[in-house]
């Protein structure tokens, strides 16, 4: 048994092409199985959380506050906290697809922070041009964010679309956004 076993192995690693596509679809299901594990008890297909959280000033202070979500189009909301490194990484991603108008709109939203300086520190360091509103733990779980980056897509009538955990990509925001049209 363990023979035949091992005689079907090799006969799949020794044919390039099927064994490239083996190796493409466990990776597959590896990724697809990690993103429902961490996307678990995030909601989806339901009203997203009505929100008003103080935006970030220039000074770094709390300014105004202003609604999370922006209705009438797809959109994505953000959530990060100013010590994650792979936030640091990904939130350029969303910058950019607002500012080429692949998505119309985004917010991001700072959880877990000392305090504003923090946040500003990093918005400086990142350059984001986003709208940055101050969350706070109550934020958190009315979202249930419970690692970062969380982002949330947001169709137009207000609905989440979807939402991942993680680093995301140019690509796989804008289709994200994109689908949600």
């Amino acid at each position: 048994m363990i023979e035949q076993l091992r005689a079907a192995w090799q006969k799949l690693r020794a044919r390039k092409w099927l064994s490239l596509a083996f190796d493409a679809a466990v990776l597959l299901a590896v990724f697809f199985a990690i993103h429902a594990w961490q996307t678990r008890e995030l909601p989806v297909d339901e009203l997203a959380p009505a929100t008003q959280l103080a935006v970030l000033e220039a000074a770094g202070s709390p300014g105004e506050r202003q609604a999370v979500v922006v209705s009438g189009k797809a959109g994505i909301v953000y959530f990060f906290a100013p010590w994650c490194g792979v936030c640091r990484a990904s939130i350029g991603n969303l910058d950019g697809l607002v500012k080429g108008g692949q998505v119309a709109w985004g917010t991001v939203v700072a959880l877990d922070y000392a305090d504003v300086d923090e946040v500003r520190d990093f918005i400086d360091r990142t350059g984001v041009s986003l709208p940055v509103l101050l969350g706070d733990a109550q934020t958190a779980a009315n979202w249930s964010v419970r690692a970062f980056p969380t982002y949330y897509v947001i169709d137009a009538s207000g609905r989440i679309d979807s939402r991942s955990v993680g680093y995301s990509t140019w690509f796989g925001m804008w289709a994200r956004g994109w689908l949600a049209r």
